[in-house]
Protein backbone atom coordinates (compact mmCIF):
# COMPACT_ATOMS: atom_id res chain seq x y z
CA UNK A 1 0.00 0.00 0.00
CA UNK A 2 1.06 3.33 -1.14
CA UNK A 3 1.49 5.72 1.81
CA UNK A 4 -0.33 9.19 1.44
CA UNK A 5 3.35 11.21 1.00
CA UNK A 6 4.74 8.80 -1.27
CA UNK A 7 1.22 9.32 -3.28
CA UNK A 8 1.39 13.03 -3.27
CA UNK A 9 5.17 13.08 -4.23
CA UNK A 10 4.29 11.02 -7.34
CA UNK A 11 0.81 13.23 -7.99
CA UNK A 12 3.22 16.30 -8.70
CA UNK A 13 6.12 14.17 -10.32
CA UNK A 14 3.40 13.19 -12.65
CA UNK A 15 2.25 16.57 -13.44
CA UNK A 16 5.15 17.58 -13.97
CA UNK A 17 6.17 14.74 -16.49
CA UNK A 18 2.31 15.84 -18.33
CA UNK A 19 2.99 19.69 -18.54
CA UNK A 20 6.76 20.17 -19.03
CA UNK A 21 8.78 22.56 -17.13
CA UNK A 22 7.92 26.10 -18.74
CA UNK A 23 9.27 27.15 -21.52
CA UNK A 24 11.49 30.11 -22.45
CA UNK A 25 8.94 33.07 -24.11
CA UNK A 26 10.42 33.42 -28.24
CA UNK A 27 8.90 36.39 -29.91
CA UNK A 28 7.72 35.99 -33.44
CA UNK A 29 6.19 39.15 -35.96
CA UNK A 30 2.71 38.36 -36.33
CA UNK A 31 2.09 37.22 -40.21
CA UNK A 32 2.02 40.80 -42.65
CA UNK A 33 -1.74 39.90 -43.27
CA UNK A 34 -3.00 40.36 -39.63
CA UNK A 35 -1.79 44.04 -39.49
CA UNK A 36 -3.67 47.51 -39.95
CA UNK A 37 -2.48 49.96 -42.85
CA UNK A 38 -2.31 53.24 -42.50
CA UNK A 39 -1.90 56.13 -44.78
CA UNK A 40 0.21 58.28 -42.99
CA UNK A 41 4.32 58.91 -42.56
CA UNK A 42 6.01 56.39 -40.31
CA UNK A 43 6.93 59.53 -38.33
CA UNK A 44 3.28 59.48 -37.57
CA UNK A 45 2.55 56.46 -37.18
CA UNK A 46 5.48 55.71 -34.06
CA UNK A 47 4.16 59.08 -32.18
CA UNK A 48 0.50 57.47 -32.36
CA UNK A 49 1.42 54.12 -31.02
CA UNK A 50 3.69 55.81 -28.07
CA UNK A 51 0.65 57.73 -27.66
CA UNK A 52 -1.87 55.20 -27.91
CA UNK A 53 -0.05 53.03 -25.48
CA UNK A 54 0.73 55.69 -22.93
CA UNK A 55 -3.15 56.19 -23.01
CA UNK A 56 -3.36 52.37 -22.14
CA UNK A 57 -1.53 52.47 -19.21
CA UNK A 58 1.66 50.68 -20.67
CA UNK A 59 5.01 52.04 -19.76
CA UNK A 60 7.54 51.75 -22.65
CA UNK A 61 10.03 49.11 -22.39
CA UNK A 62 11.98 49.10 -25.35
CA UNK A 63 11.96 51.72 -28.53
CA UNK A 64 13.45 51.45 -32.06
CA UNK A 65 12.34 53.64 -35.02
CA UNK A 66 10.47 50.52 -36.60
CA UNK A 67 9.52 48.71 -32.77
CA UNK A 68 7.96 49.21 -29.44
CA UNK A 69 7.63 47.23 -26.45
CA UNK A 70 5.61 48.28 -23.49
CA UNK A 71 4.27 46.62 -20.56
CA UNK A 72 0.42 47.30 -18.88
CA UNK A 73 1.04 49.01 -15.39
CA UNK A 74 -2.15 48.40 -12.80
CA UNK A 75 -2.43 51.14 -9.88
CA UNK A 76 0.65 50.51 -7.72
CA UNK A 77 2.88 48.91 -9.99
CA UNK A 78 6.05 49.34 -11.46
CA UNK A 79 7.94 48.47 -14.71
CA UNK A 80 9.91 46.10 -12.62
CA UNK A 81 7.19 44.33 -10.26
CA UNK A 82 3.80 43.81 -12.22
CA UNK A 83 2.22 40.58 -13.27
CA UNK A 84 0.56 42.35 -16.74
CA UNK A 85 0.36 42.16 -20.38
CA UNK A 86 3.35 42.96 -22.59
CA UNK A 87 2.63 44.27 -25.70
CA UNK A 88 4.81 44.12 -28.99
CA UNK A 89 4.12 47.13 -31.70
CA UNK A 90 5.93 46.74 -35.49
CA UNK A 91 6.00 49.84 -37.41
CA UNK A 92 7.02 48.77 -41.20
CA UNK A 93 7.14 51.16 -43.39
CA UNK A 94 5.83 50.59 -47.04
CA UNK A 95 6.03 52.29 -50.49
CA UNK A 96 2.90 54.97 -49.70
CA UNK A 97 1.90 53.14 -46.67
CA UNK A 98 2.66 52.05 -42.99
CA UNK A 99 1.83 48.71 -41.65
CA UNK A 100 1.12 47.66 -38.14
CA UNK A 101 1.53 44.68 -36.75
CA UNK A 102 0.60 44.24 -33.05
CA UNK A 103 0.92 41.10 -30.39
CA UNK A 104 -0.54 40.65 -26.75
CA UNK A 105 1.32 38.40 -24.94
CA UNK A 106 -0.31 37.59 -21.47
CA UNK A 107 2.05 36.02 -18.17
CA UNK A 108 0.60 32.90 -16.19
CA UNK A 109 0.67 34.83 -13.43
CA UNK A 110 -2.69 36.87 -13.42
CA UNK A 111 -4.02 35.62 -16.42
CA UNK A 112 -7.86 35.96 -15.38
CA UNK A 113 -7.50 39.40 -15.18
CA UNK A 114 -5.65 40.14 -18.42
CA UNK A 115 -6.54 40.86 -21.67
CA UNK A 116 -5.84 41.14 -25.16
CA UNK A 117 -4.75 44.76 -25.92
CA UNK A 118 -4.43 44.80 -29.80
CA UNK A 119 -7.61 45.99 -30.99
CA UNK A 120 -7.69 48.63 -28.46
CA UNK A 121 -3.88 50.21 -29.48
CA UNK A 122 -5.20 49.82 -33.03
CA UNK A 123 -8.32 51.81 -32.51
CA UNK A 124 -6.72 54.47 -30.49
CA UNK A 125 -4.75 54.89 -33.23
CA UNK A 126 -6.53 55.55 -35.63
CA UNK A 127 -8.52 58.27 -33.24
CA UNK A 128 -4.97 60.14 -33.18
CA UNK A 129 -4.56 59.45 -37.35
CA UNK A 130 -7.56 61.14 -38.51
Amino acid sequence: MIGPLKLAVLLIFGLFTLTGCPKEFVLVEPAANTGTVFQNKPEEVQVAARNALTKLSFAITKETGEYIEAVHLRPGETVQNNEGEMVYVWIKPRESSVLVLTYTRQRATGIAKQRYWDQDIIAKMIEALQ
